[in-house]
């Protein structure tokens, strides 16, 4: 079980993700991470020294999401090229499950 530290540093962080997918890294505030995550200001700041520590540990939790998912779409195959297609394919997945379009 996440103590209370733990479960409000998680809560930026997956706030800041998603506002950054959203709105971009650069429309998005501290001011907005703090107001969609119910987190006050001073509490962001004693996880967080910036804006940009917030964007790596955000970088740093995708990453420990799609990492295992991406092994495992690939697991089986040995051919590089087929991993690359199977990568991409789940990618395309991904975002067309959550509705998002690209373009």
């Amino acid at each position: 079980m996440a103590t209370k530290g733990e479960s409000t540093k998680g809560k930026i962080v997956q706030t800041a993700q998603r506002l950054f997918r959203k709105q971009g890294y650069g429309k998005t505030s501290i001011d907005d991470i703090c107001r969609e995550s119910g987190v006050k200001r001073g509490n962001l700041y004693f996880y967080f020294k910036s804006k940009e520590e917030v964007a790596q540990a955000a970088i740093e939790y995708a990453v420990s999401i799609h990492v295992p998912f991406f092994e495992t779409l690939i697991a089986d195959e040995t051919d590089p090229l087929r991993k690359i297609e199977l990568m991409i394919d789940g990618i395309v997945a991904y975002y067309v499950a959550r509705g998002c379009s690209a373009g």
